[in-house]
């Protein structure tokens, strides 16, 4: 792994991960034990991504895909059978007094659905890192994923694992995985106010990776329309950790619908007003890295849409960027060195009409 750094040809790398994805695979393939599985399988979408472009061939993304996609299969089976066992559990225990109850059945969101879901997600990777690695040779399967999404998304139970397959696709295959959007879209549109907080999360980042997309634009009207009611709605809870990264994702969204489909914004909603008050956003840190550096490299550009007219919207903006300044978690160092050049830019007098805005 990692070829190209230690100048190993393409050839050894393509041998080395060929041995040991046939060495893994064995071991999950003959395994039931879900903890085991979880373990071996965490570290394979990083090892394709680590070996990189050219070492899979349309075979063996097929051959791979397939045995992915059965794996699962044994995953569902095993949830489905443990959802059998606890209604079975719930019913028997139904009939004793009340006192002879157990604990909170809930508590077992914690435990072996939580467990499997998880290893369904790891699964999920793997057919991500393919497909970064690997578009081209991986487009015969768009068919085979499609059906998969279909009947995944139509459940409550596999809806997050089947939009974020979705993602991956729109990620990876981008224009390409085209014939395959009226399959998942209307799903797409859907889950943006599903009532549970890691579907509207998969929702949004999918819009986030289509709004680049040119087909996107026939969409994108009533795309704004939804963000829009959604960034309008109350505050999450505090303590609501999920629903705080959903909506997080949402003014991600937003923003790269107005950065690439700006010109489709219904002029009555105020987009722009309303992404700014949603910002800076700090609870999905990894995308707060992306989203406040696609901002500041809007400023560089002088994008008129995020400035305003007369550039109105200058000491929020600014505010933002002070804000965010040396928050590492939310920031990163090249974005510091950005902000440090923008504000060095700024003339004094216009730093000075703009300090209402900044905070403590």
């Amino acid at each position: 792994l990692g070829a190209q750094e230690r100048g190993q040809p393409n050839a050894m790398a393509k041998e080395l991960l060929g041995t040991g994805l046939q060495a893994v695979f064995g071991q999950l393939e003959q395994n039931q034990e879900t903890d085991f599985l979880h373990e071996i399988s965490s570290g394979i979408a990083e090892c394709i991504k680590n070996v990189g472009p050219g070492v899979l061939s349309s075979e063996e993304v097929r051959t791979l895909t397939s045995r992915v996609f059965a794996l699962m299969d044994q995953s569902l089976a095993r949830s489905a059978k443990h959802a059998n066992e606890e209604a079975k559990n719930k019913q028997e225990a139904s009939h004793l007094p009340q006192e002879l109850h157990g604990g909170d059945e809930d508590d077992d969101e914690q435990g072996p659905a939580a467990d499997e879901d998880q290893l369904r997600r790891n699964y999920e990777e793997i057919l991500g890192a393919m497909m970064k690695v690997s578009p081209a040779e991986f487009l015969p399967c768009l068919p085979q994923c499609a059906e998969r999404i279909q009947h995944w998304v139509a459940t409550k139970e596999n809806k997050v694992l089947g939009l974020y397959l979705v993602c991956d696709l729109l990620d990876h295959l981008k224009e390409h995985s085209e014939t395959a959007w009226p399959i998942f879209m209307p799903k797409i549109f859907e889950s943006i106010f599903d009532s549970d907080a890691d579907a509207r999360t998969a929702a949004a980042y999918a819009v986030n990776l289509a709004a680049p997309l040119p087909k996107f634009a026939e969409a994108a009207p009533e795309v704004f329309k939804a963000l829009a009611k959604l960034l309008s709605a109350p505050k999450p809870k505090k303590r609501d950790e999920k629903a705080k990264i959903a909506m997080d994702n949402a003014v991600v969204a937003m923003l790269s619908m107005l950065k690439d489909k700006g010109q489709l914004c219904p002029p009555d909603l105020q987009a722009w007003d309303l992404a700014l008050s949603k910002l800076p956003i700090k609870d999905d840190c990894e995308e707060a890295k992306k989203v406040h550096e696609k901002v500041i490299d809007m400023v560089l550009q002088q994008n008129q849409g995020l400035l305003g007219a007369d550039n109105r919207n200058l000491g929020k903006v600014l505010s933002i960027l002070a804000e965010i300044y040396k928050q590492e978690e939310i920031c990163s160092k090249e974005c510091d060195d950005k902000i440090l050049k923008i504000f060095k830019g700024i003339p004094q007098n216009v730093l000075v009409s703009a300090a209402s805005n900044f905070s403590e």
